[in-house]
């Protein structure tokens, strides 16, 4: 049967009588969540920051600030869209989630019940969890009404509209869940729900790359009643008039939400432009001497990368577009060969190498000198996390042969259970050394320093400390934990930072060795961003 036939045949089953429920407004539970809740949301950042180096989010402004609002986004890289979420929007999100997560042993009950996470029995997994077709169905039926008790109640409501994670470089058909939901909470309620949906998108600067960068961008609110004109007294109509109405409604959310988040993401459907797309990028946005570190730049890398995707793939729908490309391409490739002959990597063409650049690497290696006890207590303690993510991304990728976000999906799970393994281990051996060795030296030597200046109140003070030292040992053990996690980014931040500094001083030493070689690939790369910046100018449509 037609997928809509099906729903609509559903509807007709489920909502025999025509009397609406009685709005009172919205009660709303928007900014309240169990205590556990936000425990989980706090290890969820502090996860999110050690795998991303970056993380910025554009038009918060258009989440409403109340009301029943739903979130409907792409999925391009599996539990990490999850986490971004979360670490973007303040307010607490019930998030639509596959079976397979809240099935997980204790995990899965405790992410259900007070993550508010919806469990969707999704007909790939049936293998997995072992479910018959039809308890597929009456679960879903149960997670539609959860989810429209808790938009009517106001609670902010996420769900990924393709259905499923995907590293694929153009969006998938949005799926029609959504939308279900949406009519069936706006029909309870005869469509004066109010009910306002806002799409969003993901861009990641180096996609299933460690200590990456990520931007999420929320797109403007649109409602129901912006898709077609709904009658005013709509449960007065017949079924079938009901049916007609919710139908045009169906398509057009649809359609509509993958034009708006087609418009948001870069999308790239034609596969033959990506490799050009991305070869482009790589070199137009990497230009601005704003880019020689690796921060502070992701909104503006986001909007120059979706411009020149938007700008090419406008090219390719015209012959002299078309032409533009493929005079593009081939300097492009001519680049590479010259620089392959030549033992140069681009790295060292694009970057300058005057003052303004010798005092931002300069800057970057006293902070990471000043750091420096922090940079290697980060490496240090988490060198096995580090490594397992790695390894599980590597079994995941080359030797399993499955998609990159299957292997994103690995290395962080190996990352967290190696880290949850290693930290209390490495706790308890720094909290036996604190015991033995640091706070008895530390405390005698803090009173008799006391003593002999004359700080006697503060030496009693101190010396009555010593009778709290197993307390002070298992704090201080504890906050040693905590560092472990939080220095992991920091630690990665300044180490790349130092690495940045070297390449720059190495490079700058080679140009000067070689100077007519630079000289010369560095003018075939300015042909290259002077056929580009032609490219934009013909074809970006905000000019």
């Amino acid at each position: 049967m037609n997928p809509v036939k099906r729903i609509w045949h559903k509807f007709k089953r489920e909502t025999g009588s025509h009397r609406a429920r009685v709005y009172h407004g919205i009660s709303s539970v928007r900014r309240k969540a169990h205590p556990i809740y936000y425990m989980f949301r706090s290890f969820f950042r502090l996860v999110l920051h050690t795998q991303h180096t970056e993380i910025q989010a554009i038009g918060l402004e258009n989440i409403p600030p109340d009301g029943s609002v739903m979130l409907v986004g792409n999925h391009p890289n599996s539990y990490l869209d999850y986490l971004h979420l979360l670490n973007a929007v303040r307010h607490p999100v019930a998030s639509a989630a596959k079976d397979v997560i809240t099935n997980w042993p204790f995990l899965g009950q405790l992410l259900r019940q007070y993550m508010m996470l919806i469990p969707i029995a999704r007909r790939q997994d049936q293998d997995i969890t072992g479910s018959t077709e039809e308890e597929r169905r009456q679960a879903n039926a149960e997670a539609v009404r959860e989810t429209v008790e808790l938009l009517v109640q106001g609670r902010l409501y996420n769900i990924f509209g393709e259905g499923r994670s995907t590293d694929s470089r153009k969006l998938n058909k949005i799926k029609l869940g959504f939308m279900h939901i949406a009519l069936q909470a706006e029909r309870e309620f005869n469509y004066k729900l109010n009910l306002r949906i806002v799409p969003f998108g993901f861009f990641y600067d180096r996609i299933n790359k460690f200590q990456s960068s990520a931007v999420i961008i929320f797109g403007k609110p649109f409602k129901l009643n912006n898709l077609d004109k709904i009658p005013d007294d709509f449960l007065s109509l017949s079924l079938s008039e009901q049916i007609k109405v919710e139908k045009k409604l169906l398509v057009r959310g649809k359609e509509r939400m993958q034009r708006e988040i087609e418009s948001i993401i870069i999308s790239i459907s034609d596969r033959d432009l990506i490799s050009l797309i991305d070869d482009a990028t790589a070199l137009y946005v990497l230009t601005p001497s704003k880019f020689m570190g690796a921060y502070k730049n992701i909104r503006e890398k986001y909007h120059l990368s979706k411009m020149l995707a938007d700008c090419f793939q406008k090219a390719s729908l015209t012959t002299a577009g078309r032409t533009r490309l493929e005079e593009l391409k081939l300097k492009l490739d001519t680049y590479r060969k010259e620089l392959k002959r030549l033992r140069l990597v681009d790295g060292l063409v694009r970057r300058e190498h005057g003052w303004a650049e010798f005092g931002f690497h300069l800057g970057a290696v006293l902070r990471s000198l000043i750091n420096l006890p922090f940079i290697i207590y980060g490496k240090l303690f988490n060198f096995l996390p580090h490594r397992m993510g790695r390894l599980a991304r590597y079994y995941t990728i080359k030797v399993k042969k499955k998609p990159k976000v299957d292997g994103d999906e690995s290395a962080l799970i190996a990352a967290i259970i190696t880290a949850f393994s290693t930290y209390p281990v490495f706790g308890a051996l720094l909290g036996c050394l604190i015991y033995v060795y640091g706070l008895p030296w530390l405390l005698a030597w803090t009173t008799a320093f006391c003593a002999t200046h004359g700080f006697a109140w503060l030496a009693g003070f101190v010396a009555a400390l010593q009778g709290y030292l197993a307390l002070l040992t298992v704090g201080l053990a504890l906050l040693s934990i905590y560092l472990m996690a939080r220095l992991w980014r920091v630690a990665n931040r300044h180490f790349m930072g130092l690495r940045a500094a070297a390449l720059w001083l190495r490079d700058s030493v080679i140009e000067i060795t070689r100077q007519r070689d630079v000289e010369l690939v560095r003018q075939q790369r300015y042909e290259i961003l002077d056929c580009i910046d032609f490219i934009i100018g013909e074809y970006d449509s905000d000019e």
